[in-house]
């Protein structure tokens, strides 16, 4: 028995019966979905506020221009703390790491309340990228511990529940944030909001279960392009994990690209309300729950890995079909922009929608195993300094797809032509996915999950 098994054991937690309720899972994902809402409801409101104009920064009167930037500061902020984030989880023990990340959740709601209620644009940009290394020391003692609270096989099914509490509270951190920016008292509700849902993380991680360090006796190397060089090596000398991990850059890539140039669509193709773009989004958000869903139901012996390259042939299917309605829809029309209702009431509103949740679904799908398959493969004593790697290529991605969309900005490209560009990349995976799977069918399966 390993030492993560015996710290699990003696604070009360076999890895037996249904987990979801039990303290080895239930406290740990309550924490994530809810700093998950905070980020995002943060994140919309902000973008929204910008986009129309709500939350003003000085000098700045174009969009276009900071969206862009303002959508990668929370991925930056978690792509340079990622080496030293992975350092401190493999050495300290998960309980306190937790406790630690999420009391500093709370202050930064604290400071976003602030921004809100005197309409503070620099300070909630600010307070943005702070969430952004909050979420880099968070998020390696998350994907961390799960190897440790649950068995091998329980990993697939653990991942996708976490993911669907993650496009859940995506979905609300849209509707409540984008929501309500534009309404009369907006602000003030945010920020009450905001402050509720942090101290409520952080109170659900006081009944994590301990779990022993991985290296307790590591030394921190402070150097960060030291650092990075070592996670590079370390990840060099696990092959089994790199394909994985890229596939989790390339998810987030998307889906930054998504979340940013959404509002852009919305406004200058759709021509619609801030609040068709959050209800768009939250649509987004519910494909994804479904797709996480769906991978809840992958045998607890099988990989799901073959499921992630049909999941990423039906993406590129549907980005074509959302650029042709988009288009359709795209036509100059008199008056003020369109709400919701009217919105839909379009013959292209109810079709887009269901796309957004095919295209969402498929993508997290396609997510799910790649996550489960890197956390069964990788070697526990460098763990969360590989969850850390990984989530410095996720971030890499994300800050990609976010300057992506000044694509917009600075050619001639229409910003419902980005939804092409996506698909032609996600073509190019496609065919590498299928080259591999028929050069190492073994790929599609791990020796650990027989009998789990």
């Amino acid at each position: 028995m390993s030492s993560t098994d015996v710290s699990a054991a003696e604070a009360g937690v076999p890895k037996t019966g249904n987990f979801f309720f039990q303290r080895r899972f239930l406290p740990m994902w309550s924490a994530f979905v809810l700093g998950v809402f905070t980020d995002n409801m943060l994140k919309q409101a902000l973008l929204i506020g910008l986009t129309y104009k709500v939350i003003t920064l000085p000098g700045i009167s174009d969009p276009a221009v900071i969206l862009p930037f303002a959508g990668a500061l929370f991925a930056l902020a978690v792509f340079m703390f990622s080496p030293l984030s992975g350092q401190v989880a493999d050495k300290f023990e998960t309980s306190l790491m937790f406790r630690r990340t999420k009391f500093v959740e709370f202050v930064l709601m604290l400071m976003a309340a602030v921004g809100f209620l005197i309409n503070n644009g620099p300070l909630l940009i600010l307070t943005l990228f702070f969430m952004g290394i909050q979420s880099a020391f968070f998020s390696p003692v998350r994907i961390g511990a799960m190897p440790k609270y649950l068995t091998p096989g329980e990993l697939v099914r653990g991942n996708g529940i976490c993911y669907g509490g993650l496009f859940v509270a995506n979905l609300t951190g849209y509707a409540v944030g984008g929501g309500l920016i534009e309404a009369a008292f907006g602000p003030m509700l945010i920020s009450v909001i905001l402050v509720l849902m942090a101290a409520a993380g952080w109170g659900a991680v006081m009944f994590a279960p301990k779990a022993a360090a991985d290296s307790p006796d590591l030394k921190i190397n402070w150097n960060w392009l030291s650092q990075v060089g070592y996670m590079v090596r370390m990840v060099r000398d696990e092959p089994p994990i790199i394909r994985p991990l890229l596939g989790g850059g390339i998810f987030w890539f998307i889906a930054a690209a998504i979340t940013v140039a959404f509002p852009i669509i919305t406004s200058e193709v759709l021509q619609a309300k801030g609040t068709v773009a959050t209800v768009m989004m939250g649509i987004f958000a519910v494909g994804g729950l479904i797709g996480a869903a769906i991978t809840t139901l992958v045998p607890k012996h099988k990989s799901g890995l073959s499921l992630s390259v049909a999941a990423f042939v039906f993406a590129i299917l549907i980005n074509v079909a959302l650029f042709a309605v988009s288009e359709m829809m795209s036509a100059p029309r008199d008056g003020e922009l369109m709400g919701v209702a009217e919105f839909f009431a379009e013959p292209g509103g109810v079709l887009l929608a269901v796309l957004f949740v095919f295209a969402s679904a498929a993508m997290g799908i396609f997510l799910v195993p790649l996550q489960a398959a890197v956390q069964r493969r990788v070697r526990e004593t460098n763990r969360a300094r590989i969850m850390a790697a990984s989530n410095m290529l996720n971030a890499f991605g994300a800050v990609l797809g976010s300057m992506f969309v000044l694509l917009i900005a600075i050619t001639p490209m229409r910003p419902h032509d980005l939804l092409l560009v996506i698909g032609a990349l996600e073509l190019l995976v496609v065919i590498y996915m299928f080259r591999r799977q028929r050069a190492v069918p073994e790929g599609m399966y791990d020796e650990m999950l027989v009998g789990k």
